[in-house]
């Protein structure tokens, strides 16, 4: 069959790594001294809109109007705390910049880890959103005329909301097909790109194993479809060389690593070709790698949770802790952007304490990476002082064992089970119970 895969060894204007070399690679000092600027606006802003719910948090934590803290002094704010300031003022709470009455587009989050957060676009957050956006899809190795598919959720998901505008401000054809919900809509999803020949593709590890498991209900092999095309691709495990690399070999794929937070416009994050960590936009955040007990800002490389403030928007953020555990970067890297950059571990509520020692998933993933990364997902915690884990081991329960105590320092129990037996997410991977 006649296959669309581009040429990948760009030259000229195409082999440039950053959409913006100039603006996205500025001065480290300049952009820094930009930020704080931005961030006495923020300040000013909290005192000038209808954000008593911001006020009040400050005004308590005796903060006021006229002074500008340090970063670190001002309070964070959770989606537990935004969620309780909706209850006691309904419908949509007393903390959003964007009223429903100014708003010029709605979106949602997917309520992955709860309910889902309704999130107010006023129309500077659309043009930072699809600003972003472009940058990503030019980080990703996406060019022009390029055909991008993606299985992200349709509705009003800030996919759906505003990333055609993305895609049309980028030149790039999307196809999006949705999440593969059922094995009959995935074994669809695999002829249509079968017929299409995308050049890009962008789906979770769960979705990716979807859509292997309906390979033969469709005659379409995903090797086949991938090889050759950009993966962009929501899996923690894969900012780390051995499985990035070991996907990249079995598929003959190129691997780009994204994050993000849905419900902060323009917060979606992307790795480039040299896989240094997650970029973010450093003209609209400042991220924190933080203590989650102090709120203290942490040095680089330790892991903390992910707080953010955002500016130069209509929303505002103002070291809003999204719980993500990450580990922050300091170091220059080579593609030349200058904003903040980092790696995303996973969720702090999905973290385990066992023996002393925090645990997420993607520490397990790590481990298990000798196995060929099977599926698995924690048990609730028991009382017996080891991390218990259901897994996919075919019989090599003893072996797996061995090697993830050996690996994370912790006493381990496995319950075996078969491969192909344990639930498959449609969107991001849930690998904790209870």
């Amino acid at each position: 069959m006649t296959t669309r895969a581009r040429d990948r060894s760009a030259t000229g204007d195409d082999a440039r790594d950053l959409w913006d070399p100039v603006f996205q690679g500025r001065d480290p000092g300049e952009r820094e001294r930009a930020a704080r600027d931005a961030l006495a606006r923020e300040w000013e802003r909290v005192w000038e809109l209808p954000l008593s719910f911001l006020r009040d948090k400050y005004q308590a934590a005796g903060m006021g109007r006229d002074t500008l803290p340090p970063l670190d002094a001002i309070p964070r704010t959770s989606k537990a705390e935004l969620r309780e300031n909706e209850r006691r003022n309904p419908p949509f709470g007393t903390h959003r910049a964007v009223p429903l009455e100014h708003a010029i587009r709605l979106g949602s989050s997917t309520g992955t880890t709860g309910k889902p957060t309704l999130i107010f676009y006023g129309a500077r957050d659309l043009e930072v959103h699809i600003e972003v956006g472009v940058r990503n899809l030019w980080r990703h190795g996406v060019r022009r005329g390029d055909l991008f598919t993606h299985s992200w959720p349709q509705g009003i998901y800030p996919t759906n909301v505003a990333g055609g505008r993305t895609y049309l401000a980028a030149g790039v054809v999307e196809i999006g097909v949705g999440p593969p919900v059922t094995p009959e809509v995935a074994a669809e999803h695999l002829a249509l790109w079968d017929l299409l020949r995308p050049d890009a593709f962008m789906m979770t590890s769960a979705q990716l194993r979807t859509y292997e498991e309906a390979e033969a209900r469709a005659g379409v092999a995903v090797t086949d479809l991938l090889s050759g095309r950009i993966l962009v691709f929501l899996e923690a495990s894969c900012q780390f060389p051995h499985p990035r690399l070991r996907l990249e070999k079995a598929y003959a794929v190129s691997i780009r690593n994204i994050g993000g937070a849905s419900e902060i416009p323009g917060l979606a994050t992307s790795d480039c070709r040299f896989h240094t960590g997650l970029h973010a936009a450093g003209d609209h955040f400042i991220l924190q790698a933080c203590d989650p007990d102090t709120g203290r800002e942490l040095a680089p490389g330790e892991r903390g949770v992910l707080v953010v403030t955002a500016f130069d928007m209509d929303a505002c953020f103002i070291r809003y802790d999204l719980e993500d555990v990450v580990v922050a970067a300091s170091d220059p890297c080579p593609c030349g952007e200058t904003g903040p950059r980092y790696t995303l571990l996973g969720r702090s509520a999905d973290v385990r304490e066992v023996a002393g020692r925090k645990l997420l998933p993607v520490d397990v993933q790590l481990a298990l990476e000798e196995f060929g990364a099977p599926e698995f997902r924690f048990l609730p915690q028991s009382t017996g002082g080891a991390l218990d884990l259901e897994v996919e081991s075919d019989g090599r329960g003893s072996a797996v064992k061995d090697v993830l105590q050996l690996s994370l320092g912790v006493p381990v129990e496995i319950k075996e089970v078969e491969t192909g037996t344990l639930p498959r997410s449609t969107f991001k991977p849930r690998r904790v119970m209870g």
